[in-house]
This record gives structure tokens, sequence and C-alpha cells, in this order.
């Protein structure tokens, strides 16, 4: 049976973060990362292609998109990617450490152990999970934001926004058999809606969120009104399927 794990990392400025990432996933055992940058004027792309230049397209893939295209088709693109490795398990992270390794390497075991009953886990910040530093207006978006997917969608999954996940290859096929309709944050959403309505086992597990160190959130409050608009859409969606 085949044991690699795939991990998808997005990345816009992340220059001063990916390295000490990467250099941490890749002693994991059975870990291959593909990072998609979208063109980084902070070069994080041309770091990755000079520190890693024995790695690539063994243990570390990398794709340069020609331009800031959203987080949520980042990660479409990486796991179309992954897909052709033939990997087991797919994991999406992000690449500021605000999702830690001793987390992933716990919710790596659960997957395991968990294999035959689950087909995607979810690292959640809520209810009982923890987040440290995380300014308030974030806070407040993300409440704001899993409220309303609670209330629109499903009220069985409590983190709809957070981007530490963990897909069989059954999740990932239906993730990437269709290009995503929402291509920023709110695509999480979006393939969690698809999830529930095909009826996929969804499980959720605590972490320690810790809002990143260095380099600067690339989360604008554009993208944060139109993801909360998006929720709508999504939801709308959603129900329109049932009749």
């Amino acid at each position: 049976m085949n044991n690699t794990i795939g991990i998808c990392i997005p990345t816009f400025n992340e220059s001063s973060n990916i390295i000490k990432l990467l250099d941490k996933l890749i002693k994991i055992k059975n870990v291959i990362v593909c990072v998609v940058d979208d063109n980084s004027p902070d070069k994080t792309y041309e770091l990755l292609i000079r520190k890693y230049s024995k790695n690539l397209n063994k243990k570390i893939f990398v794709i340069k998109r020609k331009k800031k295209d959203g987080r949520g088709s980042a990660v479409w693109i990486g796991f179309r990617k992954l897909k052709t490795l033939k990997v087991s398990t797919y994991v999406e992270m992000d690449s500021d450490f605000s999702h830690s390794i001793y987390d992933l390497k716990k919710g790596l075991k659960i997957f395991s152990k968990k294999n035959e009953e689950i087909d995607v886990l979810l690292g959640s910040r809520y209810p009982n999970g923890k987040i440290i530093n995380w300014p308030i207006e974030r806070r407040i978006f993300s409440k704001l934001a899993n409220i309303l997917a609670r209330f629109l969608i499903s009220d069985k999954i409590h983190d709809y926004t957070n981007g530490f996940r963990f897909y069989n290859s059954y999740a990932v096929k239906i993730m990437v058999k269709k290009k995503p309709k929402n291509k920023g944050y709110v695509y999480l959403i979006e393939t969690l809606s698809e999830f529930i309505d095909k009826k996929l086992r969804i499980i959720e597990y605590d972490i320690v969120f810790k809002n990143r160190i260095r380099g600067k959130s690339n989360t604008t409050l554009n993208e944060i009104l139109n993801s909360l608009k998006g929720i709508f859409s999504i939801a709308f969606n959603f129900y329109f399927k049932k009749f």
C-alpha cells in the first residue's frame, strides 16, 4: 500500500518562513511537499529553487503561477499535481507556522488510525481549540464566517475556514474534478459543502492556531468581504441541489 503523504502549501511573500517550514516537513517519514507560489515579489519561488535544487521533483515540488490568484485555487492546483504522484494522504496547511508541526503529526496519526472511518479530517480552532495572538478584526471575521456557514449549511462542522486539513484520495478526487468557483479562502467552505452534499465522513480535532511571527498576512479586507458574500452563494447552491 502506498503510504506517501502529500502536503500542499500555498505561498505569497513567504520567504521568511517557507525554508524553515520545509526543512521540518521533509524530515517527516514519507512526506513530499508541493509549494504553489503566486509570483511572490519577495522572490519566494527563486529562493526555493536555489535552496532545494537537489530535492526538486523528489521530495519537493514547486509550482509558480503568474499572479496572486487566491489560496483556494492554489490548493486545487497543488492537489492536482500531488494526485499524479499517487499519494495516499493529502494535507493542506499554511506556510507561516500558524499550523504547528506538532498538530500536523497529531493529525497524521489520527487520520492513519481512522483511515477506514473518515474521508476528511479538519484541524479546528472551534469550539475547544486555541487561538494565540490573532488580531481582533480577524477573530471577528472568523467567528462571523463560521456562524454563517453553520447556520446556512450545516451545524455539524465547527470550523469551516481553517486551511489545515487532511484528505483521502476519494475526497481529493471530488475536489479536483471541477475548478473552484471561489478562488480565495471561501473555497474552504465550498469544498466542505460539496463533501457534506456527497455524505463524506468528516471529523474535527482541536489544534492550537498561532498568529504568524514573521512576514505579513496576505488576507485583504476586500477578500474578507468577498468571502462573506461567497458563503451565501455557496449555501444557495448547496440547497438548490436538494431541490
